[in-house]
């Protein structure tokens, strides 16, 4: 992977590792085997894991929250970070060419309100999507955009 794909990995396995803490803490055990290979596939260009065919509740196999958690932080950093992100830069970049702005600068700090609400949106859409229980759901939006906007190694 290169240095940007490894920072995004990085803050989603943080960020899920947050949302399992707090949805899902008898998990955690297994949590760094599953977001091993969560990197492994993500390394090789493929995430392959499917959609759970049911409401995530008690009795599921013991992955599947964090498998879920992976996700759903995936999708929703893609969406809004990832993709707006380039998407400011290449504004961003036509300026400068036109003004001679400086260069942007390579990843702001943190996240600012706005893309925290799209962040905690987006989550909770893809959870919800994935099968889990809109209560639940909330909780690993916070949980995913707590870990973001105010780090625990920060």
């Amino acid at each position: 992977m290169t240095e940007p794909q490894n920072a995004a990995a990085d803050l989603v396995v943080g960020a899920a590792h947050a949302a399992v803490r707090r949805i899902a803490p008898e998990e955690l055990p297994v949590f760094d085997e599953v977001a091993a290979d969560w990197r492994r596939q993500l390394s090789k260009g493929r995430v392959s894991w499917s959609v759970p065919q049911g409401g995530v509740g008690f009795g599921i196999d013991v992955t599947l929250v964090t498998e879920l958690a992976l996700q759903v932080v995936a999708a929703a950093v893609g969406e809004v970070l990832v993709i707006g992100a380039a998407t400011v830069r290449a504004g961003l970049l036509r300026r400068r060419r036109r003004r001679e702005l400086p260069a942007p600068p390579d990843a702001p700090p943190g996240l600012d309100p706005e893309q925290a609400r799209r962040l905690r949106e987006a989550c909770h859409r893809h959870a919800v999507a994935l099968g889990l229980d809109a209560g639940r759901a909330e909780l690993l939006a916070d949980a995913a955009v707590g870990a973001m906007v105010d780090p625990p190694d920060a």
